[in-house]
């Protein structure tokens, strides 16, 4: 399956931020399939604008409708997977970043609806968390005004 063939509606994808190191950032396309979820790194390191050039040198911070989840998708990321099947090696080494997980993995999904610390001006909806059998625990920040609870019940939702 490629990203051009998925079927994209409402209830099967979102996007998400997540930290690692500590205090960097990166944002995913996370799709929904009927087994698996599969994250696909749309945008490196996000930061919040600054009017002073030595405090924020490169351009970090996102162009356009914050309350659009799509204004955090940069097509360069996009357009490096786009012809690439996404249940395949391929596309987990073309980003590092880049994941499957498999729905039947997953033991528990919580949520939160707190802010996250660090996310300054950017709207979101709180936090999403999965463990995998492997006690693995990854948090997603939920972008714009995506429902944390509608996401973390889809998660539940899976094919047995």
């Amino acid at each position: 399956m490629k990203v051009g063939e998925f079927d994209f509606t409402n209830v099967n994808h979102f996007v998400a931020m997540e930290y690692y190191w500590l205090i960097l950032n990166r944002t995913f396309l996370i799709l929904l399939t009927d087994t698996k979820l599969i994250g696909i790194k749309v945008n490196g390191p996000i930061g919040v604008q600054s009017s002073d050039p030595i405090v924020n040198p490169l351009p970090l911070a996102i162009d356009g409708d914050l309350q659009n989840p799509n204004s955090y998708i940069n097509m360069k990321y996009v357009e490096r997977i786009k012809d690439v099947n996404l249940l395949s090696d391929s596309f987990l080494k073309i980003d590092k970043s880049n994941f499957i997980i498999n729905r039947l993995d997953i033991i528990r999904t919580e949520h939160d609806k707190s802010k996250k610390w660090g996310m300054g001006y950017y709207p979101h909806d709180g936090k999403v968390y999965i463990t995998t059998h492997d006690n693995s625990r990854r948090e997603f920040i939920i972008l714009c005004s995506q429902s944390v609870e509608e996401i973390a019940k889809r998660l539940v939702n899976k094919s047995r």
